[in-house]
């Protein structure tokens, strides 16, 4: 099974969430609709982002009519910004069959509010389709981000290394901020299978997806309905519809691949 692979061994990995398994689905059918659902507090400001990728030509074709779970999406809420705690956070995006089987290559950029370009990885292409996970490097030449600034996350497909104007992208922002001592210490007393809960709770956004993908890559049970109704109250529960009821995995990438 392909997947996207990094062009500089120095990157750390891109790696594909895939999709929340039937069978924990029917352990926990017992249980109340409630106690399942991630109810997630969005900020308080928005920021101009794209949130699906679409409107080009080009190789892709005429995207005007392309369903909703048939688009390029960032897993971000409406308003195009989110939280995180953490200096190098991870990032969601994702990618359907259509643009998965056409794509030659992917990128992903992050700059500041002054459009500085602060890091970049470019990604050999697959056919393999699903949620993208993006981690930042903690490794490389970037100093992570800082408290209180704004910045722009940006991920592209690209169909045509000749004509980087038909480029499908998205993005959306992110800003790290610091918590004050209580959520410290409500975080640190806070069970790992109990963490995406919280920092929905707290609006962080990242930290939400972020938790549960790592439970996830840690083997632990995953609950769909957690990634159903955290995605479906910021308004991707078509998406959700996409990557339920299938098993959750989160696959590393080859360090030896080339563009």
């Amino acid at each position: 099974m392909n997947v996207f692979r990094k062009s500089d061994p120095t990157l750390t990995a891109l790696r594909r969430v895939v999709r929340v398994g039937l069978a924990a689905s029917l352990l926990v059918s017992a249980l109340p609709l409630a106690a399942l659902a991630i109810e997630f507090v969005p900020p308080n400001r928005g920021m101009p982002g794209r949130r699906e990728g679409g409107g080009t030509r080009g190789c892709w074709g005429n995207l005007s009519s392309t369903p909703t779970n048939s688009r390029l999406t960032a897993l971000v809420p409406a308003e195009t910004f989110g939280y995180t705690l953490e200096a190098s956070p991870s990032f969601f995006v994702y990618i359907p069959d259509f643009f998965a089987e056409k794509a030659v290559a992917a990128q992903f950029e992050l700059v500041d509010e002054a459009g500085n370009r602060l890091y970049s990885a470019t990604y050999q292409a697959s056919e393999q389709s699903g949620l993208i996970r993006i981690d930042l490097p903690e490794d490389a030449n970037f100093a992570g981000l800082e408290v209180g600034e704004d910045y722009n996350w940006a991920f592209s497909l690209v169909c045509d290394l000749e004509d980087p104007s038909g480029n499908l992208v998205v993005d959306s922002w992110i800003q790290r901020i610091e918590p004050d001592e209580a959520l410290v210490a409500t975080i640190q007393a806070t069970p790992p299978d109990q963490l995406p809960e919280l920092y929905a709770q707290e609006g962080i956004w990242h930290d939400t997806l972020t938790s549960l993908a790592d439970l996830a890559e840690e083997g632990a049970s995953t609950d769909p309905q957690r990634w159903y109704t955290l995605l479906d109250a910021v308004g991707l529960g078509v998406v959700a519809q996409e990557l339920i009821p299938e098993p959750v995995s989160i696959l590393p990438i080859p360090e030896d691949a080339e563009l």
